[in-house]
C-alpha cells in the first residue's frame, strides 16, 4: 500500500518564520499598509476599545503596530516556531500558544478579538466565532483573503494544479460567506456589522485605496460590535 504523502503547514516550519518578517519590507509592502488602513478602519467603529487579543498573531507583525496605537495587546497562536520569533521581536509583548477554539481567557476578559489572514485555516469557523464571543466584551475584528479577488483566485487555482503548498488547507471566503457564518455563531439581535470595506492592491484600475466592491478587493474587512 502506497504510504500518503504529508504536509507540514507553513506557519509550523522554523525557515519560514525566520523570513515572515520579510514580507512586508518586499513585495508586501503597500498590501501591509492598505491591510492596517483598512483594521483601523474597523477598530474605529467600535467604541471604547482599549484591549485586543490578535488570535493567530503568528510573528508578531500586526500585534506590535497594534501596540504602537496605544491599544494593550496580546498575540495568540496555534504555531510555538511563529511565537518564537514574536518574542525575539517584542520582548516585552505578551504572546500565548492557543488554539482559537479553546482560549485560555476568562470570559468578557478582553475588549476586541482580531483576527488577520489566518481565518482561512481555521477549520470551524462557527466555534472560533463563539470562542471569541466568550472572551470578548465589545466586538469582533477581522481581516482576510477575499474569494472573489483575482490574486485569491489563482492561488485557488494553484492549490488545485499542486502548486501552491502555502494554501493546500486554506478555506477562502466571500463576504456573503463569511457573514452566514457569523450569523450562525450568534444569536440575532446580540450584535450588529460593522461596515465593511476592502483594501485593493496591487493598484486596479488606477485605484489604490478602500473600496466597497467586494469583487475588487484584494482583502476584506468585515466585523461586529455587541450589543
Amino acid at each position: 500500500m502506497a504510504r500518503e504523502e504529508t504536509f507540514t503547514p507553513w506557519y509550523f516550519q522554523p525557515e519560514i518564520a525566520k523570513v515572515y518578517e520579510s514580507f512586508y519590507e518586499g513585495k508586501y509592502k503597500e498590501a501591509d499598509i492598505q491591510e492596517k488602513n483598512l483594521l483601523k478602519f474597523l477598530l474605529d467603529q467600535i467604541d471604547g476599545v482599549g484591549e485586543i487579543l490578535e488570535v493567530g498573531c503568528g510573528t508578531g507583525h500586526f500585534t506590535r503596530w497594534l501596540n504602537s496605537l496605544g491599544y494593550k495587546v496580546v498575540g495568540a497562536d496555534i504555531s510555538p516556531v511563529m511565537l518564537g520569533v514574536a518574542k525575539e521581536l517584542w520582548k516585552d509583548g505578551k504572546f500565548v500558544n492557543a488554539r482559537a477554539e479553546f482560549l485560555p481567557f476568562k470570559d468578557k476578559s478582553l475588549h476586541v478579538d482580531r483576527f488577520v489572514a489566518y481565518l482561512v485555516y481555521m477549520p470551524v469557523l462557527v466555534r472560533v466565532f463563539r470562542e471569541a464571543r466568550r472572551v470578548a466584551r465589545r466586538g469582533i475584528v477581522m481581516g482576510l483573503m477575499n474569494r472573489w479577488s483575482l490574486p485569491t483566485i489563482r492561488r485557488i487555482i494553484q492549490v488545485k494544479l499542486g502548486k501552491n503548498p502555502y494554501y493546500f488547507n486554506a478555506r477562502f471566503y466571500s463576504l456573503p460567506m463569511i457573514k452566514k457564518k457569523i450569523k450562525q455563531a450568534f444569536v440575532d439581535g446580540e450584535f450588529e456589522f460593522l461596515d465593511w470595506s476592502c483594501a485593493v492592491f496591487p493598484k486596479i484600475f488606477g485605484i489604490k485605496k478602500l473600496v466597497k466592491i467586494p469583487f475588487l478587493g484584494s482583502f476584506l474587512g468585515v466585523g461586529v460590535k455587541f450589543k
